[in-house]
């Protein structure tokens, strides 16, 4: 059996970029599927790897393909074209009107999907028409970001489907949250790329940003990514519920999301991640029970560190308090710090946040800063 030292030797090198493991299905417990290596590949990994430099673009954790590098798309610039798509629940169509003149009026040419206004009971359309709307933006050279119109259910269900291949080819960005979260975390799993958890068009923008919001919004499109501090305007609403420092990429979203994907492909290892969660419509004991899933898969063991967004349960009832007792009895043998009153998910303000981007944390003095 090999020394459990050599074993966290490997898994570092891995995740720092300077191990590639090729086509290696790294999902689960690390330190278990490291362990699982034949000899002579953690002997090749370990002496081609001691004296390279890291490399945290080539860091690899629950992916299923071969991917040695993160995907960042470039920011946008005024007059260029982006798409609004629905992959989700049907659109309001008042709200996805504001929504685009919103678009429209930081610089930018809106094309919206063909299919857009459909309606299948909960659904915008049926699976073949909404993925049809997606993969047509994604293949579309002219079309620099796509927008998701809103969240309600239905992108899980088009997964599978998703022509990442042409997203990786020519990177666009990808924009929305709630239950975008699914196809942001897969993108994460499978491709290492980089989206934005943001309000969407026929959602929170649609129905009139404040301030705080739309500056975000505006500065997450248009300005690159590294070097911000995410917490620079808001140090007055977060608290500090455990002091600390992390690193590692940014993931996560809607809560209930990440507890359906868990157990698939599409689902990351989440380690060495700082952790954002939200959620909303939710009964305080389903957040219990999500929250306790979380540190029965072990999450809770591997991230660096916890941000918690808002959570509003029905009739938008706010649950703070009690997701943050709940989250620190969970986290009790845990190092990593943790914060909450993030404002992001389904309340104004909301910050858009660099899905998957490689960030840092630390409480003393309060900073979120993206790195490269």
């Amino acid at each position: 059996m090999w020394p459990i030292d050599t074993d966290r030797r490997l898994w570092e090198l891995i995740f720092t970029g300077r191990a590639d493991i090729g086509r290696a299905l790294i999902v689960g417990d690390p330190f278990v599927i490291v362990r699982n290596f034949p000899e002579e590949q953690r002997n090749q990994l370990l002496n081609a790897s001691e004296n390279d430099e890291p490399n945290p673009l080539r860091a690899m954790s629950g992916s299923t393909r071969k991917t040695t590098r993160l995907i960042a798309p470039p920011p946008l610039e005024p007059g260029e074209r982006v798409g609004v798509i629905a992959a989700s629940g049907p659109v309001d169509p008042k709200l996805l009107r504001k929504g685009t003149e919103f678009l429209s009026s930081l610089g930018f040419k809106v094309i919206t999907g063909p299919c857009i206004h459909e309606r299948m009971g909960y659904l915008a359309g049926s699976d073949e028409q909404r993925v049809s709307d997606l993969n047509g933006m994604i293949r579309d050279p002219g079309i620099r970001a796509l927008f998701f119109a809103r969240g309600g259910y239905g992108a899980m269900r088009l997964l599978d489907s998703v022509d990442s291949d042409s997203l990786c080819k020519d990177p666009k960005l990808v924009a929305g949250m709630s239950d975008v979260t699914a196809l942001q975390l897969s993108l994460f799993t499978r491709r290492r790329f980089v989206t934005l958890s943001a309000p969407m068009p026929a959602g929170q923008i649609g129905s009139g940003p404040d301030e705080l919001t739309r500056q975000s919004f505006a500065e997450a499109l248009m300005r690159p990514l590294p070097g911000r501090d995410l917490l620079s305007q808001v140090h007055d609403r977060v608290t500090v519920l455990r002091h600390g420092q992390g690193a590692g990429y940014l993931v996560g979203g809607c809560l209930s999301i990440i507890c359906a994907l868990m157990g698939t492909p599409h689902c990351p290892s989440f380690h060495n991640c700082i952790l954002f969660l939200e959620d909303v419509n939710e009964p305080l004991y389903r957040v219990d029970r999500m929250l306790t899933q979380l540190k029965l898969a072990g999450i809770l063991e591997r991230i660096s560190g916890l941000i918690l967004g808002y959570f509003l349960g029905p009739r938008r009832s706010d649950l703070r308090r009690e997701v943050e007792k709940r989250a620190m009895e969970l986290a009790k043998d845990a190092q990593f710090p943790i914060i909450s009153g993030f404002p992001h998910g389904h309340a104004l303000p909301n910050l858009t946040i660099p899905h998957g981007m490689p960030c840092h944390i630390e409480t003393e003095p309060l900073r979120l800063t993206i790195t490269t």
